[in-house]
């Protein structure tokens, strides 16, 4: 059987517990479901763990409702999973980036959280990749959400502040590799976002004159491997730099068609209609930079996905916590499943797969503001098993 023909006959199974007291949402909150009409099974054996973050660590609960309230915070302020990937080398483990706290690192069912202080107190960590195999993310500071901007620029000049951190698993220590100085940057201009493809990156730089928000785009690449470097040792003459244009660098990060996408992305959510409207940002096994892709579908709000390619799995979870999921190997699986369902005002981002345990980020969100927020640990041997 085709992966195309194995999708369409997909049941739908809830994962276990998922009969969730006081947990349903109200059809009109979200966009509707890519996977409403497919079966829905009786509950089966648990298989999942809810964790949530309580400011300096992790903690287990039994449903994200049900932890202690915290004060909503702008998303770029807030403790949350802001990018998570597995491993693009050989091996089954996966990592999870928290913003203002450190990383998560994945081996299986076993978690672990690595922290330090100096690299993310009072600034925003994001955007995951890989470099040789090893986590690498960036840090900037956001003035947008700060009512006081004198403050926010002050707070924002550091000496030799970091722009992109090394996460070494094997010593779970954080490396700062490139910092601001070293792109010839000012102290007060911030990195507003990135796109690697493995060997340039191309980068959007903004700084505020006159309260007015002015942006440039440059291209660099190290004339080392970026994890042998150090912001101390290094100077402009390791980098190679070349001037970019707002065009270039939108076109790096723009949605794409999604009649454009991975094959594998492609036949993973075949099943799902032509005229639903939804979002998917495709994590390669490589580690570079994501790329989202956009199907228009017949109008309506799109529903926003995450999606990648792992060692042993392809899988797509949308923000309802509908999953799509491809099995690698010699006995090729398709399968589609929902995650339990969320309370209204929560939703699920994203996840990284290691070994046979999947992890996905969830948040309690309201526009631009975030209040819980933590993880789902799912043994997918278990769930695939009902297939």
């Amino acid at each position: 059987m085709n992966s195309i023909t194995a999708l369409k006959k997909a049941l739908l199974i809830s994962l276990s517990c998922i009969a969730l007291a006081g947990c349903s949402k109200k059809e009109n909150d979200t966009p509707p479901s890519p996977a409403e009409d497919l079966v829905e099974l009786k509950p089966v054996q648990k298989n999942h763990v809810w964790y949530y973050f309580n400011g300096s660590d992790f903690a287990q609960t039994d449903l994200p409702q049900h932890t202690p309230e915290v004060m909503e915070r702008p998303w770029t302020e807030s403790t949350r999973i802001a990018s998570a990937a597995s491993a693009p080398t050989g091996e089954s483990k996966a990592y999870a980036l928290v913003n203002r706290l450190g990383m998560l690192s994945f081996n299986g069912n076993e978690v672990k959280l690595h922290t330090d202080a100096s690299i993310f107190s009072g600034v925003t960590a994001d955007s995951l990749v890989f470099s040789e195999g090893k986590p690498v993310f960036y840090l900037y500071r956001s003035s947008f959400f700060n009512t006081d901007f004198e403050n926010s620029v002050s707070a924002a000049v550091q000496p030799s502040r970091p722009f992109l951190v090394e996460f070494d698993s094997a010593a779970n220590l954080f490396f700062p590799l490139v910092s601001y100085a070293n792109l010839k940057l000012d102290d007060d201009q911030q990195i507003a976002g990135y796109f690697w493809d493995g060997k340039t990156w191309a980068c959007s730089a903004k700084k505020t004159v006159d309260r007015r928000v002015e942006f440039s785009y440059f291209y660099w690449e190290p004339n080392a491997p970026i994890t042998s470097l150090s912001p101390a040792l290094s100077s402009s003459a390791n980098f190679t730099f070349k001037s970019s244009t707002e065009e270039e660098y939108r076109t790096l990060n723009m949605p794409r068609l999604f009649n454009s996408a991975p094959e594998d992305l492609k036949d993973l959510v075949s099943s799902i209609p032509s005229e639903f409207s939804f979002s998917v940002v495709w994590k390669n096994s490589e580690g570079t930079s994501p790329v989202q892709y956009f199907q228009q579908g017949s109008g309506g709000v799109p529903l926003n996905a995450n999606a990648s390619s792992s060692e042993k799995y392809v899988a797509a979870v949308f923000a309802d916590g509908t999953t799509y999921i491809q099995t690698r190997g010699e006995e090729e699986k398709n399968a589609a499943f929902r995650l339990p369902l969320l309370p209204a005002g929560y939703v699920y981002g994203d996840f990284a797969i290691s070994g046979d345990t999947m992890y996905v980020a969830w948040e309690q969100s309201s526009f631009y503001k975030t209040g819980r927020t933590g993880f789902l640990q799912v043994q997918l041997a278990a769930v695939l098993s009902q297939f």
